[in-house]
């Protein structure tokens, strides 16, 4: 299989890396602003993007014009969520995106989702999200705490909407804060804290490294072959396992 890694920054080289161990051939590495050529971009079988939010409407349409499958690791463009369903629906092919690759952050998302199932039986407790990140990270909150958040305000109903930004005066009952550090080189650290007047539960997802986000970006890859339509890492997931 024939891969384009779009983005040449760490986790470009990380997935570099590990494609070769794993028997994928990297035909093509692109860095910010760089462009492949028709004949190019045909002799792809799948683009993996981890470039800028504002390059992913352009790359999609493009590759997807001809007929080149997608796998989308970056984050902040949900925006423009609607351009890319559209590009792929139009033109048959297949996109896996996810706000985080890593197999370890969607098991976290499985527990989050089971614990809060419990724990919107149980008033007395409440519920905060807190992420941190290296200093270089473009987006705050990070893609994987809003999707955390999401299945957060999913399941327990006495939550309605997301805090991310600093509160003016005492937080609403139904608000779920969210809050994010901006540190060094951390590479990503969630946690969800559910608190009572009693105890306290902590759910807690620290990467350790870049590995993990480039093998499920690669297994995404792996997977989306033949496939046709729009799809997330729970997806891709969900039919390993089932």
């Amino acid at each position: 299989m024939n891969i384009a890694i779009i983005g040449y920054g760490k986790m470009g080289k990380e997935i570099d890396r590990l494609a070769t161990e794993r028997g994928l051939k990297v035909i093509h590495r692109l860095t910010s602003g760089s462009l492949l050529t028709v004949h190019e971009i045909q002799r792809v079988d799948v683009g993996i993007h981890f470039a800028r939010p504002d390059s992913v409407v352009p790359y999609v349409e493009r590759w997807a014009g001809l007929k080149r499958n997608l796998v989308i690791g970056t984050t902040g463009w949900q925006n423009d969520f609607d351009k890319i369903a559209s590009a792929v629906k139009k033109n048959n092919v297949a996109l896996v995106y996810a706000s985080n690759f890593s197999i370890g952050v969607h098991l976290f998302f499985r527990l989050i989702k089971e614990t809060a199932r419990l724990i919107n039986h149980f008033g007395e407790y409440d519920v905060s999200l807190h992420e941190a990140h290296h200093k270089d990270k473009l987006d705050s909150p990070s893609g994987t705490a809003l999707t955390a958040a999401k299945i957060l305000l999913e399941q327990i109903e006495r939550k309605k909407t997301m805090l991310t930004e600093p509160p003016q005066g005492t937080i609403k009952p139904e608000q779920l804060q969210i809050t994010s550090t901006r540190l060094g080189s951390i590479v990503g650290t969630h946690t969800v804290t559910f608190d009572s007047l009693a105890d306290s539960i902590e759910l807690r997802h620290t990467a350790k490294n870049r590995t993990g986000f480039a093998l499920g970006a690669l297994l995404a890859a792996e997977w989306i072959q033949g496939k046709r339509g729009l799809f997330t890492m729970e997806d891709v997931l969900t039919d390993i396992v089932r």
